[in-house]
């Protein structure tokens, strides 16, 4: 009877400490403090207006978010000739009208197409960072319809490399934030998650329950997690919390309210719709 107990006993400790394992961050390094505390505050797609006159990842958007000294998060997708351009959505038909794939396009395909009802292009991320010039931090989201997409990865490194300005990389896709762990170490990396489970209407597959239980965090060890906060109370976040004290990103911010109740939690706001 002792034997099987202390089997057992072992067994649970090996179990627990494979769960561990797998959802540790990176433990040698969290975020510091940054000079200006509006820098850990990120205009979620830019500062802009529900995509009214000024659309989510325009130039004007990421010009306002400048001009009030908030961070920017933005989105970057690889087109079909390699190009990089900052829009959230895999295709343009929420934004402009039509069903066209990023992906399957060309940059020069891409310029005929302007944002909702204004003027706005769909940036290139170079057109981005000539108007930011490191004034404030960047925290750039990698967007692709291919899991695994590393070409993404590494093209966006490429582009940052001479960059003098502040910059995080973060993903959904835990094996773009490997490349980085891989081949960029010193670029801040942040695993993107979201308990779907906790989201009315969704049906998550088994590879996004996982996920959202940060069950592959052994791929990335982020340095950061930013999390769908609205679904915070699952058991694997809270465990990481409790025992790793990550620096944590809060996402989709949308109310002063809110903002003030979640600040002694995270340390970084992805914000829209007010401003803190």
């Amino acid at each position: 009877m002792m034997e099987f107990l202390l089997g057992l006993f072992i067994g649970l400790m090996a179990v627990a400490a494979a769960y561990l394992f797998l959802i540790a961050p990176n433990p040698r390094r969290r975020l510091c403090p940054a000079r200006k505390r509006s820098w850990m505050y990120f205009a979620h797609r830019g500062l802009h207006d529900n995509n009214r006159s000024i659309p989510e990842n325009s130039l004007a958007a990421f010009r306002l978010a400048v001009d009030k000294g908030y961070g920017i998060e933005l989105d970057v997708h690889l087109t079909k000739d390699h190009a990089l351009v900052v829009h959230h959505d895999d295709s343009l038909l929420r934004l402009c009208g039509e069903d066209v794939r990023l992906s399957g396009a060309t940059l020069e395909e891409l310029a005929g197409y302007r944002l909702g009802d204004t003027d706005e292009i769909i940036p290139t991320l170079d057109q981005v960072l000539e108007i930011v010039k490191g004034q404030v931090p960047l925290l750039i989201e990698l967007k692709s319809d291919r899991i695994g997409d590393t070409a993404l990865a590494a093209r966006v490194h490429e582009k940052m490399r001479g960059y003098q300005g502040i910059w995080w990389v973060q993903s959904f896709d835990p094996l773009l934030m490997r490349w980085f762990k891989k081949h960029a170490p010193m670029v801040i990396r942040g695993q993107l998650a979201v308990d779907q489970t906790k989201q009315k209407g969704k049906k998550p597959s088994l590879i996004e329950k996982m996920a959202g239980h940060l069950l592959f965090h052994f791929l990335s060890r982020p340095d950061f997690v930013a999390y769908g906060y609205e679904t915070d109370s699952n058991f694997s976040f809270r465990v990481m919390r409790a025992l790793f004290h990550p620096t944590l990103a809060a996402w989709t911010v949308r109310s002063k309210k809110e903002f003030d109740r979640l600040q002694d939690q995270y340390t970084v706001q992805i914000f829209e719709a007010f401003r803190p």
